[in-house]
């Protein structure tokens, strides 16, 4: 099949996403931007996903400025950003009205293209967003969200694409996030579609698994519309496969991608540049091929997360453990793609699994969310074990989700104009709120005062890398840490006088490191707190590391057993604590939003 091949580069979103946590300052991006134009894309992705939220916790940019900033500068190629259906870029489903407002807002500021995909491939929690994207008269690109399961086939991913053109979408986009589509799948899929669909089709993949590129080729010559790559400097790994390279292997074929080389590569130069001043924070295990996803399919920002999560349980000799327990639950909640948010849903709650040594003996909001149908219909059905435990006598929600939520947009539009927002910025901080209350209102209460927030980060050349003490021994005139770098462990000697925090700065093997290194007296002081709560079985404690963030009873209350007491979060999920005998509350043990260390006394029953 002769046809030209367009090219989407992920450098200002996905890439830096997917190496760097999303790290890439606006400043960073700005002298390529002209050049990117010139270069013939067919879009360049630069907005959704992480970027919002990164833009506002940690580099005290406003995600709306950045849209409008290279907008400026792009006068000529299409900006696309990726947007999570009724979640927008948040990890909630959103009234409708606030979907339509986000949609509108983001393409009067620029976006020409919006990728829409749902976790479940639940095409209810499509709908409302692909219908804003084309009132507006922008393109709907719909995505199938890819993986590999005994219930997603071939037949089921074309039928739910009939669905989507259906609804209004004008490219189909094969998600696939962990970069597990082979080459027979990909010429497959991108075939059945291109027949008996008829839309555009256009492939995501990572190069995680390292398939990526010949993939690509299997794709062109299976009639693949459009390919996302990402330019050499931020590619490979887990990131999308090399712009030139792609560009280079297509040249001179029926599928020639028409890019200007030399506008590609004199790009690269800047973004090399710009690579070096993150090198502090790149994470060199990202951009390596594991080819164990092609075993446990999980994609790689979700093993990094696995990875992070079991540090702060201090568990990360059980990772092998945690993987096969993912695939567990992934098959318990009938087979989700695990993409945000199910990706956090399923490993989260595989790492309590295993680290409690007992399956589902505390499940997270956000399961008992899933099980109880509010983030839509999963591709298979739930465990009929773990259901029980979750609803007893309740019925699953069957509806669409975001049906049981009133309008909100007035509300949020009255409450930001309260906190100072100007009738002209009123609608844009709303959304912001609306999709991230905390950080939004101290992102923005930081800009009125003068001052940056308090999760600010610094630039990136002052930018270290985090490093877990495994163990701090005091010595004469200073201490010793044994520091756990990526899985390999390192003694170094720390002398002088810490910054505000207990936060030393050191140099290990060529890199920065920031280490958190908590006196021993403190240590003492809790333990001696801790022997002071009575030890018998009716004191509830800690399971795992996490924030106390409020209790659920009061003093003198009755409960029963399996109440829910409090609430814990511990890995960016919120955990009921419950009660395990009948009784009344005595004492409670712990302040809301204390941090507290496994064991640590919460609350005591008499």
């Amino acid at each position: 099949m002769t046809h030209k091949v367009q090219i989407t580069d992920t450098i200002l979103r996905d890439a830096h996403q997917s190496l760097i946590a999303t790290r890439m300052r606006t400043e960073d991006m700005v002298p390529a931007l002209e050049v990117l134009d010139r270069a013939g894309y067919w879009s360049l992705e630069m907005w959704g996903g992480a970027t919002f939220d990164v833009c506002m916790r940690f580099l005290d940019e406003d995600p709306w400025e950045r849209l409008r900033t290279i907008r400026k500068h792009v006068k000529h190629t299409k900006l696309q950003m990726l947007l999570r259906g009724q979640n927008l870029v948040g990890y909630r489903h959103y009234a409708d009205d606030v979907v339509d407002a986000f949609v509108e807002h983001a393409h009067a500021n620029g976006i020409d293209v919006f990728r829409i995909f749902d976790a479940l491939n639940d095409v209810r929690n499509l709908v409302p967003a692909m219908h804003a994207v084309r009132r507006v008269g922008a393109i709907v690109e719909a995505s199938l969200s890819y993986t590999v399961s005994p219930v997603h086939t071939i037949e089921g991913f074309v039928a739910f694409a009939r669905q989507l053109k259906d609804e209004g979408a004008q490219v189909l986009c094969i998600k696939d996030m962990a970069g597990m589509i082979s080459t027979t799948a990909a010429s497959q899929l991108i075939r059945a579609l291109k027949e008996e669909v008829g839309l555009p089709v256009h492939l995501h993949t990572h190069c995680a698994s390292g398939m990526a590129p010949a993939t690509y080729w299997a794709a062109a010559e299976a009639g693949v519309d459009i390919l996302d790559c990402a330019l050499s400097p931020f590619s490979w790994g887990t990131s999308q496969p090399p712009t030139e390279t792609i560009a280079g292997m297509f040249r001179d074929t029926p599928w020639d991608t028409g890019l200007d080389a030399d506008a590609l590569f004199e790009a690269a130069r800047h973004f090399q540049k710009v690579r070096e001043r993150y090198l502090p924070i790149l994470d060199r295990r990202s951009e390596r091929v594991d080819t164990g996803i092609l075993l446990h399919q999980t994609p790689g920002g979700m093993l990094s997360n696995l990875i992070s999560q079991l540090k702060t349980q201090k568990a990360e000799d059980r990772f092998a453990e945690v993987l096969e327990e993912t695939a567990r639950v992934r098959k318990d909640l009938g087979y989700p793609p695990l993409v945000t948010p199910t990706s956090q849903i399923v490993g989260t709650q595989a790492v309590f699994n295993v680290v409690l040594g007992e399956r589902y003996k505390m499940i997270t909001k956000e399961v008992r969310d899933y099980v109880k149908g509010l983030y839509g219909r999963p591709p298979a059905a739930i465990d009929p074990a773990l259901a029980a435990k979750v609803l007893g006598d309740e019925l699953p929600f069957t509806g669409r989700p975001a049906e049981r939520l009133p309008p909100e947009l007035h509300t949020l539009v009255d409450h930001v104009k309260a906190w100072g927002a100007t009738p002209e910025r009123a609608l844009e901080e709303a959304l912001s709120y609306a999709l991230f209350p905390e950080v939004a209102t101290e992102f923005y209460a930081a800009r009125r005062e003068g001052r940056k927030p308090r999760t600010a980060e610094p630039p990136p050349e002052e930018m270290v890398s985090k490093a877990e003490p495994v163990s701090v021994d005091r010595a004469p005139g200073g201490r010793e840490l044994v520091l756990d770098l990526g899985g390999r462990r390192s003694t170094v000697r720390v002398d002088g006088v810490p910054r505000p925090g207990g936060v030393f700065r050191l140099q290990v093997e060529g890199t920065s490191y920031e280490v958190k290194v908590a006196p021993r007296a403190d240590t003492t002081r809790r333990a001696r707190k801790e022997a002071t709560v009575a030890q018998g079985d009716g004191v509830i404690r800690a399971p795992l590391p996490g924030v106390l963030l409020r209790f659920l009873v009061s003093e003198g209350q009755e409960v029963k057993r399996e109440q829910p007491v409090a609430v814990l979060e511990a890995m960016k999920m919120q955990n009921e604590i419950q009660a395990h005998r009948d009784g009344t509350v005595k004492a409670l043990h712990a302040k809301t939003s204390q941090s507290l260390e496994v064991g640590q006394a919460i609350l005591e029953i008499a």
